[in-house]
């Protein structure tokens, strides 16, 4: 499976970023839950999708099974592993429509492609 970090790929590629939450499917999410079930841990980092003429950039090792979480429940220490890259709560949550939405956390160590390959 792979993962795609978009305009975060800097805070991916310095180690900064080691954890990351998305508004997956349930059908999604549960695929990496089967995955994290079935000892699968490594995944694919991209900076884009592959269809959008993405490329590996790495990749990632789940450190704990991913789980949903209301937005509003993320504690704030998570700035930093999100990649340090917002001021405050309020700037971060202004990315999301619902600040009461539960999202997927997937949290991970970064592989950089020099080590990956």
């Amino acid at each position: 499976m792979i993962i795609s970090f978009g305009w975060t790929t800097d805070a991916f590629l310095s180690g900064k970023k080691t954890c990351t939450r998305r508004q997956w499917s349930p059908r999604h999410m549960a695929a990496w839950q089967k995955a994290w079930d079935e000892g699968r841990l490594v995944h694919d980092a991209w900076d884009k999708l592959p269809h959008a003429k993405g490329r590996k950039i790495g990749q990632i090792r789940l450190t704990c099974r991913p789980y949903r979480e209301r937005l509003a429940d993320m504690h704030p220490i998570d700035l930093v592993f999100e990649g340090n890259l917002w001021a405050d709560m309020g700037e971060f949550l202004s990315l999301f429509p619902d600040p009461e939405e539960k999202v997927a956390v997937v949290r991970f160590v970064p592989i950089l492609r020099r080590d990956a390959e």
